[in-house]
């Protein structure tokens, strides 16, 4: 197994330095695509992220000699490699000086204390000039969001460290095992992502006053498809359920579209509030929070659920009304059924 890695070390290591030829050699551009990062996803097969990434550490590996070689003999994993890469990027002088022993210690340090060292290092090769490394962190910040194939939508992303520190706090506030009820099934991960999704939902529900809105997310869904609660529709993010779509459309703002036999939009009618601002403070005002048993989300972190929704019929007033948390709600939809509080 050991010899096994150690050979698809060196042929990751033998990809990169063809990479790196055909960049220095412009082949993309001279076979007609725009980057070397384009090229390689057609040739491939993979996905923008890994090509980019492997781009970056083909040029990175120029400057890095004892890297290149530990990387070409199979010593160290490409993963590490990166790591080292971006650590030449912040003070490329420095680590000219003493790549040899920070190679050395990246062959023999575990995935844990890798990190570590490299900070460390990182810290004590320019004492005096913290504040412009912390500039410099800012300048490598980046997001990527892609949709891809299975239908997920993938994040990769770079923070520095103030943003990161925002990030985390937030996510932990919402996912964290001592917020949650001690009866929650999700996993870390599934709560981590859940509470990213709540926070954004937070962010386009609110209008900067600490009034709430509807959320600004676009869907047109099939009438026959919303009213009968079956099939899938298509989203620019990828496919969701009819129970998603209903869900959605129990607090939201409502357009009618009519559509000519090539299902090209002909007319669009007014956008209605399915439950008016009016209607939405009584609302607040009767059930104070999400009425879910022991959930204490407060009133502003709720949808307005339609008990018999308005697409079977269901009146849209008081009576068939009650908030519901994002989680919660999700639940009722799924199972359409939910206990309230009383």
């Amino acid at each position: 197994m050991v010899t096994a890695l150690r050979e698809a070390r060196r042929w990751n290591a033998r990809i990169t330095g063809l990479v790196a030829v055909a960049e220095r050699r412009d082949l993309a551009r001279k076979q007609g695509y725009p980057s070397t990062t384009e090229w390689l996803m057609a040739l491939s097969g993979e996905p923008a992220a890994a090509c980019r990434s492997r781009v970056a550490v083909a040029e990175a590996l120029q400057q890095m000699p004892a890297t290149r070689e530990a990387f070409a003999a199979g010593e160290v994993s490409e993963s590490r490699v990166k790591m080292l890469a971006q650590a030449q990027a912040l003070a490329p002088e420095e680590f000219a000086q003493d790549e040899a022993r920070l190679v050395a210690q990246a062959t023999e340090a575990s995935s844990a204390q890798l990190p570590k060292v490299l900070a460390a290092w990182k810290r004590t090769t320019d004492p005096g000039g913290a504040e412009a490394e912390v500039e410099r962190l800012h300048l490598l910040r980046r997001l990527h969001l892609s949709k891809r194939w299975s239908d997920m939508v993938h994040l990769d992303a770079d923070l520095d460290p103030e943003g990161g520190l925002l990030v985390l706090e937030a996510i932990r506030s919402l996912s964290d095992p001592a917020n949650l009820d001690p009866s929650d099934t999700r996993t870390p991960h599934q709560c981590r992502a859940d509470a990213l999704v709540e926070i954004c939902r937070r962010h386009l529900q609110g209008d900067g006053r600490g009034r709430r809105r509807p959320a600004g997310v676009l869907v047109t869904i099939p009438w026959l498809v919303l009213q009968q609660g079956k099939g899938i529709v298509d989203t620019e993010a990828g496919p969701i359920s009819a129970r998603t779509a209903r869900r959605l459309c129990c607090d939201a703002t409502i357009s009618r579209v009519l559509l000519d036999p090539e299902s090209v939009p002909i007319e669009l009618g007014r956008a209605t509030r399915v439950v008016t601002t009016p209607l939405r403070r009584l609302l607040e005002l009767r059930d104070q929070g999400c009425t879910h048993p022991g959930c204490g989300r407060p009133a502003a972190w709720c949808d307005a659920h339609h008990l018999q929704h308005w697409a079977e019929g269901g009146t849209t007033d008081l009576s068939n009304l009650q908030l519901l948390c994002a989680r919660h709600h999700t639940l009722t939809h799924q199972d359409e059924w939910h206990p309230r509080r009383e």
